[in-house]
């Protein structure tokens, strides 16, 4: 009993100190043009679809990274599946309002996906694709071969579904599978509040950094099996 009793205080312990709700735990911040933004990498995602096909383009040997991507990419090893990013706007000096979904990609053949945002496009987080709509929802419709580009539009030139309402504080964005594929590499993903705003490379080296004490799902699997061998 006494070993059972340790065993639980520890794994409440875990959890109020780690944080149920994780979030994007490195990112960037800026104020370019006339708004704020709040930058992170694409494999810096909190969750993924249980079938992982989303996979790491270097560290899960899926596909070799283009030249010049900042750090691993992220890209569609095949089937349905969805990507998911918590991210605080405050930690920008962001307000809540319309914001543009942004990313550094090469996309050769326009293979798009979906973006779904927490609060925009329904008041809790899907279990299964939820009702997409074009152009509504349609993020990335554009032929964008190597060199790497950064992608202000969602489809063919339209808005899409890159502008969204983001709510104050944190929010949360989900990538769901529509065609892309292997062809397809999402490097790093931004939002800004200024809808005119051109991100380039060096506005992301510019960014100032900033990270959140939170743990990452590995580090609380670490931990949960720590305390399970106790």
């Amino acid at each position: 009993m006494f070993r059972f009793n340790r065993l639980l205080v520890l794994v409440m312990f875990v959890l109020f100190t780690s944080g149920i709700a994780l979030a994007v735990e490195e990112f960037r911040v800026s104020k370019y043009g006339k708004g704020e933004q709040i930058w992170f990498e694409a494999e810096a995602f909190d969750e993924r679809s249980p079938n992982e096909n989303y996979k790491l383009g270097k560290a899960e040997k899926a596909v070799k990274p283009h030249e010049d991507a900042f750090g691993d990419i992220v890209t569609n090893a095949g089937g349905q599946g969805w990507l998911l990013y918590r991210f605080d706007i405050s930690r920008a000096g962001g307000k809540k309002g319309k914001w543009r979904f942004i990313g550094r990609v090469i996309n050769p053949s326009n293979h798009s996906d979906w973006l779904w945002v927490l609060g925009d496009d329904g008041d809790k987080i899907p279990e299964k694709a939820p009702a997409f709509v074009r152009p509504n929802h349609i993020i990335f419709e554009e032929n964008a071969p190597p060199p790497w580009k950064w992608i202000t539009t969602g489809d063919f030139g339209g808005d899409g579904g890159t502008v969204n309402e983001l709510q104050k504080g944190e929010n949360v964005m989900m990538i769901w599978t529509r065609q892309s594929s292997l062809q397809v590499q999402n490097d790093v993903f931004l939002w800004s509040s200024d809808l005119e705003y051109k991100p380039t490379d060096d506005d992301y080296k510019k960014a100032k950094v900033k990270t959140l004490a939170v743990h990452s799902a590995g580090k609380l699997a670490t931990k949960w099996g720590d305390l399970k061998s106790l």
